[in-house]
């Protein structure tokens, strides 16, 4: 068959153009999803490094307060920062590997996605703060209240410096800096209890739950800004 066949027979038997396309395209149905399922899709993408972090940190308060009798309240409390890290890191890991642009075109918004990672983590860390109270507390000097503020100011410190340099540095850096920061919060935490007499005494009480209340309200504001810019379009001028 020749080429001037070939060229007639493929304009005899073109296909015409598609009419209203994306009309009909926009008018399917979506199939619903449920919350539940939307949270377990989220959970998926975690990595299971952050998962293996709580387990890590678990597993040496478990064996330290429950068979060795020791004191664990200012080792958890070092650790907390740490658990921490991971909360902070999920924040940004869109911008970091360059899929902010493309989470955008998804079916759901990104403030939704980053809303439900950072739920699924913060509930992971919740449920993980209230087995390891217990532990920290069973052979300490400190009342429960007590334990638990000591163990969640360091916890909250993290959250608030690593989410305001979140939003302030991009890319890898990111990364680094904030586990700079979780290191030095980690790091200053044992330094102090080994320095300052008394770091844990109730008479200082007073201090540490004056800080928390603070972090806690610089935490939450952190949040809401956090997740007021994935609402901001993304322009990749790179």
């Amino acid at each position: 068959m020749n080429r001037d066949m070939k060229e007639h027979l493929k304009e005899y038997f073109a296909a015409p153009e598609p009419e209203r396309k994306g009309h009909f395209l926009n008018s399917l149905p979506a199939e619903p999803v449920g919350l539940s399922d939307f949270l377990l899709f989220q959970a998926a993408y975690i990595p299971k490094w952050v998962w293996g972090l709580s387990v890590l940190v678990f597993a040496p308060a478990l064996v330290g307060a429950g068979f060795l009798k020791k004191d664990m309240l200012w080792c958890i409390s070092a650790c907390m920062p740490i658990l921490a890290l991971a909360l902070v890191a999920e924040s940004g890991r869109s911008e970091r590997w360059g899929m902010a642009e493309l989470e955008m075109s998804t079916r759901f918004s990104r403030k939704s996605i980053l809303l439900a990672r950072l739920g699924i983590l913060g509930l992971a860390d919740l449920l993980l703060f209230f087995l390891l109270l217990p532990l920290a507390y069973v052979n300490g000097d400190s009342s429960l209240l007590e334990t638990g503020i000591y163990m969640l100011c360091p916890y909250l410190l993290t959250v608030f410096l690593g989410l305001w340099i979140s939003r302030k540095v991009h890319g890898r850096e990111c990364a680094w800096v904030c586990g700079a920061i979780a290191l030095g919060v980690s790091l200053g935490n044992t330094l102090m209890y080994q320095s300052i007499q008394g770091f844990y005494a109730p008479t200082g009480f007073r201090w540490w739950a004056a800080a928390f209340v603070l972090l806690s309200a610089g935490v939450a504001g952190q949040c809401y800004k956090t997740i007021k810019e994935k609402e901001a379009p993304v322009w990749n001028l790179g």
